[in-house]
């Protein structure tokens, strides 16, 4: 019963989108334990043949490549090489630990043509690409220690039977991405303070035709131990951004974020805030809020939390945050969007233009809904209520909020997110609109 009702909102909700509406839905994925292809088994009987059968495979922990085969072209012969991660096992003092084995098919058969070791104890992620204005394809490799207390990326060219490493460095966080305007990206790396090196600090590492890496460093004023996110945006005349979201303590007493803006024109690397007299403290607020292009316009937006009107006398534990989306135009750091967050249910609501700084926030417990309220100074009966949010999983519930006016905007696993808009003169606003002012979480 509980699928057919589902498949009856679905249904409901395809139609909304065909009305106009952009809305997203989230499809839970099914994960099934990794199973070897006949390619993979045919790989892996070649790796035991050369190291012998007391092997344990090791696979990335995130990235597009997730698989402990990697069945790519690395030398630009056009026929596909197979990497593998592995450890050997059962046998005391290995020394060697993780190694990495790259095996040919020559003349229709996997052999075994490289085996080294890794620069590491675990692999965080494998990225395969070239760099820079070199054609060779490289083996970008982030390693991390067995207690994570450290992680390197390396960087491995592959020729005539050999993986030859040509860089290695410690990091918090690296990308390969497009920097400037040219055809193959360049490796970024956002690097913690150490010791030895008591700033944190971004590089862009840019490799020429002749196999040389060219570096453009800037260093952070705070002394960052861990980056949660990098992501790419463009500023009028200022080339590729970046904006890094780095983990801090400061955020009211408690594990937090703040986020630096890079500038990079292709031949220098530039703090953005610290050019206009700002700093990356104007942009604290509590971790799981990282900045997101909301709008698509390829600007990324920096959520920081306040108080929506109303709470501001209310003990804290009362107050109700609303975040604001900050970015970066002319110089100058503004709120763009004003909105309700709620990581815990899963979506953000864009205030309406025409609601911004005269609406607040309502958890009414009783009807188990959100709302939207206009606010004139003071909490009465009379604040009008301008939207209605009800989040539910229980089957006939939907039905009757259904049949009281409220529409389907989205659904994830068995939970149907529901609106209803209520008309207050002055403040109406459109369905349409409002259903594209909610942006869904992933997940």
């Amino acid at each position: 019963m509980k699928r057919k009702l589902l498949l009856c909102l679905f249904a409901v909700l395809t139609a909304l989108c065909l009305c106009g509406c952009s809305i997203g839905v989230n499809v839970d994925n099914m994960l099934t334990p990794p199973k070897l292809s006949g390619e993979q088994e045919q790989i892996y009987q070649a790796l035991r043949d050369a190291t012998g059968s007391a092997i344990s495979l090791k696979y990335p922990k995130s990235g597009s490549y997730l698989s402990a085969f990697l069945v790519v072209d690395i030398d630009g012969d056009r026929l596909n090489e197979a990497i593998v991660f592995y450890e050997k096992t059962g046998v005391a003092n290995a020394g060697s630990g993780l190694r990495i084995n790259v095996l040919d098919s020559i003349d229709g058969v996997w052999k075994s043509v490289c085996d080294r070791s890794a620069e590491g104890s675990e692999i965080e992620k494998v990225v395969i690409s070239k760099l820079g204005d070199n054609e060779r394809m490289n083996v970008i490799v982030g390693y991390s220690t067995a207690n994570q207390s450290e992680k390197f990326v390396s960087v491995y060219s592959y020729e005539d039977g050999y993986l030859d490493l040509t860089f290695s460095k410690n990091y918090a966080l690296f990308d390969v991405g497009k920097t400037r305007d040219a055809v193959n990206p360049d490796l970024i790396l956002l690097s913690p303070a150490t010791t030895a090196q008591p700033q944190a600090s971004a590089a862009v590492y840019q490799l020429d035709a002749e196999g040389i890496y060219h570096m453009y460093n800037c260093q952070f004023k705070d002394s960052y131990t861990d980056f949660s996110q990098l992501i790419y945006g463009s500023l009028p005349d200022n080339g590729v951004v970046l904006y890094v979201d780095a983990a801090t303590g400061t955020a009211t007493g408690a594990a937090g974020l703040q986020t630096e803006i890079l500038s990079f024109d292709g031949n220098r690397l530039q703090n953005l805030l610290e050019l206009v007299g700002r700093s990356a403290k104007d942009t604290v607020r509590p971790a799981g809020l990282y900045c997101r292009d909301i709008d698509n316009d390829s600007v990324p937006e920096i959520p920081v939390q306040r108080v929506f009107k109303g709470y501001e006398e209310m003990a804290e534990s009362e107050q109700i945050p609303r975040t604001d989306w900050l970015m970066m135009k002319d110089g100058l750091l503004y709120s763009e969007y004003s909105s309700y967050f709620s990581s815990n249910d899963g979506y953000t609501f864009m205030l309406p233009t025409k609601w911004r700084g005269k609406a607040t926030v309502f958890k009414d417990t009783a009807a188990d809904e959100l709302q939207i309220r206009l606010y004139n100074g003071s909490w009465t009966e009379e604040n009008p209520v301008l939207l209605r949010i009800h989040i539910s999983e229980d089957e006939a519930e939907i039905r009757e909020y259904l049949a009281d006016g409220f529409r389907l905007i989205h659904t994830k696993g068995m939970a149907a997110y529901l609106m209803k808009a209520e008309q207050v003169e002055g403040m109406e606003v459109s369905a349409a609109e409002l259903l594209l002012c909610f942006h869904f979480l992933n997940g």
